[in-house]
């Protein structure tokens, strides 16, 4: 297994809608990024991951919200993920990206959802996720459309956060 580099925004890989993981592309080569991208997200540390955050432009995330000696055992490794039912009920939830570091977003959500998926090995899935786990479902999938949180921001506040990402690559760069 290996960390892999998290792109960052307004990296144009994040911009991009995903396209759906052909049946030829599943099996072990699959499975193989699928843990990577799970120990890049832990390492981070982080709740949930998007294929495009590590450049990949496939449709694929994972998302594990538990938390101390629970985390990994609820590791869901998600394939070409949908959801295909709503709840009727609305939640507020305040938001962080591993991809806009240093931004907080308060983001209306479904507080449940079902979604489909496949694992690594072409089989189907389907579960109902509630509260923060809709959350974190809602919010991968949204970078699988090539929306980051950033874009739920209002333009100064978009603005003024590219100014710091510029202003920290000139530095970078000085280096």
């Amino acid at each position: 297994m290996a960390v892999l580099p998290i792109l960052v925004a307004p990296h144009p890989v994040l911009a991009l809608k995903c396209r759906p993981v052909r049946d030829d592309e599943f099996g072990p080569a699959l499975a193989q990024i699928l843990s990577d991208m799970a120990e890049t997200m832990y390492a981070a540390p982080g709740v949930g991951l998007a294929a495009p955050q590590i450049g990949d432009p496939r449709r694929f995330i994972v998302i594990d919200s538990q938390s101390g000696e629970a985390r990994g055992k609820q590791l869901y490794r998600m394939v070409n993920p949908e959801i295909v039912k709503r709840g009727q009920e609305k939640i507020n939830w305040n938001e962080t990206c591993l991809s806009v570091p240093d931004i907080e977003v308060d983001v209306e959500r479904d507080k449940r959802v079902l979604v489909r998926w496949r694992e690594a090995d072409g089989s189907t899935r389907e579960e109902w996720f509630e509260e923060y786990d809709a959350v974190i479902v809602q919010h991968e999938l949204d970078h699988l459309a090539g929306n980051v949180l950033l874009d739920k921001v209002s333009t100064f506040r978009r603005s003024r956060y590219l100014k710091k990402v510029k202003a920290r690559q000139l530095v970078a760069l000085d280096r």
